[in-house]
């Protein structure tokens, strides 16, 4: 019985293992700088990719599930003193969609607003919106994209793109909540 009880717990950390998603060093530098957290699926088999330049808009760090088809990509832009853009998550939020969705008179993009109560209890964050559209075939080969556009004052703006086939994926509403602002602690004298 001892025999069998071993088996399993090495079986159990190795499938726990096989699960967790290590970040690359220069991805877990913006995460801290930006202070995100981000959570990694648990179950699905995902697997990271290592991020390749793209000319319509970089990402920082990959995930892709072949069980759930879906590819999630994460850009992280920091707020930098005196750089307008990365203070206003309006511009920088309104460059990406342009950049990446598809302007085929065919499609339309949706915008969502999100309330100050979900991004204050979902995200910690201080303004963002969800979009919905057909990306260029140059950012995914995947005819739907849901782009989260988060942004914490003072600390920068982030990109979550879940791209996907099936509007009918289960697995959209399962990794929504993939990430957050760090609430700040409050130090008392």
């Amino acid at each position: 019985m001892k025999k069998y009880l071993t088996c399993f717990f090495i079986t159990l950390a190795i499938f726990a293992k096989a699960q967790n998603i290590d970040f690359p060093a220069d991805f877990q530098a913006l995460l801290n700088e930006v202070g995100i957290e981000v959570f990694t699926p648990l179950d699905a088999k995902y697997r990271d990719f290592e991020p390749h330049d793209n000319q319509l808009e970089n990402y920082d760090f990959r995930i892709v599930s072949r069980k759930e088809k879906m590819d999630i990509r994460y850009t992280i832009k920091p707020s930098r003193q005196g750089d307008i853009m990365s203070q206003n998550p309006h511009l920088l939020t309104m460059r990406a969609v342009a950049s990446i969705a598809t302007n085929e008179q065919d499609y339309a993009i949706s915008a969502l607003e999100m309330s100050e109560k979900e991004l204050q209890n979902d995200f910690n964050a201080d303004w963002g919106m969800t979009y919905f559209f057909t990306p260029k075939n140059d950012f995914a080969m995947t005819p739907h994209c849901r782009m989260i556009a988060l942004h914490k004052e003072g600390k920068g703006t982030v990109f979550v793109f879940y791209l996907f086939d099936n509007v009918k994926n289960e697995a959209l509403d399962k990794r929504y909540f993939s990430m957050q602002f760090l609430k700040e602690k409050v130090i008392i004298d």
